[in-house]
């Protein structure tokens, strides 16, 4: 049976990841890291938490000891990580440990214990390269973040290059977009809009709602990293992006149109004292990725209408 470990698996992509390749693989097992804490968490396993082929193997990978459950995995797929950029402007010192010396454990404990390993998935972001105002960034672009959080994955993926490089330990880098789905925080902006306009508030869009995000369904993530598996290189950057495009305006409208909700619930709030630096737009090219068979099932306008639903119809996530 292939054994994976799967990082951050209490977290949104993670515990979607588990879950689908329980679902889906029944010949893999799931061995995730995650910490003992957060207990609302738990919901996001709930499906699988007891079922044999998945265990959770408390631990914090930025100071406990992964060598023991290392040694017969293998694939890892390094989905933990913290990744609110605002808090990351207020405290960068927590996204360095958690990014930057959490993956170096992680890459210590594979290369000295997992002699079984396959392939290392270091699950990164499009933030790396800082914003693109026409075009998109292709997997050889420079690095350019201009925040901590995404200093520290910029870092962390570097950390993952250095060591296939040095210890020819297998290792592919993917990079992301903006991912959505059930059970994301609800600090995250889809949930922020649904919630709002479930209550009637009103929907804060920072400055004037024209800073653009292309957007992935995690589901469709999940699926280009287990096809990565048989189709990725060792030593290479992938992106796993979906290329549907949307202004922040542009998506608390569909959001409030999908309710049923009126447009002036929107309200503009000022950018500058929220998020310094805010990136006007981020982009990626998927010709790299495309080109070994995948690409995206679920569209925006289908994924986005059963998440906001999702949320409608489990209002205590919220809570």
């Amino acid at each position: 049976m292939t054994k994976f470990l799967v990082t951050g698996v209490k977290g949104f992509i993670g515990s979607y990841f588990a879950k689908y390749v329980i679902k889906n693989y029944p010949d893999a097992s799931i061995v995730g890291v995650a910490r003992n804490s957060n207990q609302k968490h738990w919901e996001r396993l709930k499906g699988i938490l007891h079922n044999e082929r998945f265990q959770v193997y408390h631990a914090d990978f930025v100071r406990d000891d992964l060598s023991e459950v290392m040694e017969d995995v293998d694939y890892v797929f390094h989905m933990g990580a913290k990744t609110f950029v605002n808090h990351s402007i207020r405290d960068p010192l927590p996204f360095i440990k958690s990014n930057v010396v959490g993956t170096y454990r992680i890459l210590e404990a594979e290369r000295v214990n997992a002699k079984n390993l396959k392939m290392h998935f270091q699950v990164s972001t499009d933030e790396v390269y800082g914003a693109i105002l026409s075009g998109a960034y292709k997997e050889d672009a420079p690095l350019n973040p201009t925040n901590p959080y995404a200093a520290t994955k910029a870092a962390a993926d570097m950390l993952c290059v250095s060591y296939f490089n040095s210890y020819k330990l297998p290792i592919i880098i993917t990079r992301t977009e903006n991912n959505y789905g059930p059970f994301q925080h609800p600090q995250k902006v889809i949930p922020v809009f649904t919630k709002k306009a479930l209550a009637g508030e009103p929907l804060p869009v920072y400055g004037d709602g024209k800073h653009s995000r292309m957007w992935l369904h995690c589901e469709d993530h999940c699926r280009a990293l287990l096809h990565l598996m048989k189709h990725g290189k060792a030593g290479e950057i992938y992106h796993v992006a979906g290329g549907e495009e949307l202004q922040n305006l542009e998506l608390a409208h569909r959001i409030l149109e999908i309710l049923g909700k009126p447009e002036d619930l929107i309200t503009f709030v000022p950018d500058a004292n929220i998020r310094p630096g805010h990136d006007r737009r981020y982009a990626l090219n998927t010709e790299k990725i495309r080109v070994t068979g995948w690409k995206p099932t679920i569209n925006l306008d289908d994924g986005l209408k059963k998440t906001v639903l999702w949320y409608k119809n489990h209002k205590e996530w919220f809570l």
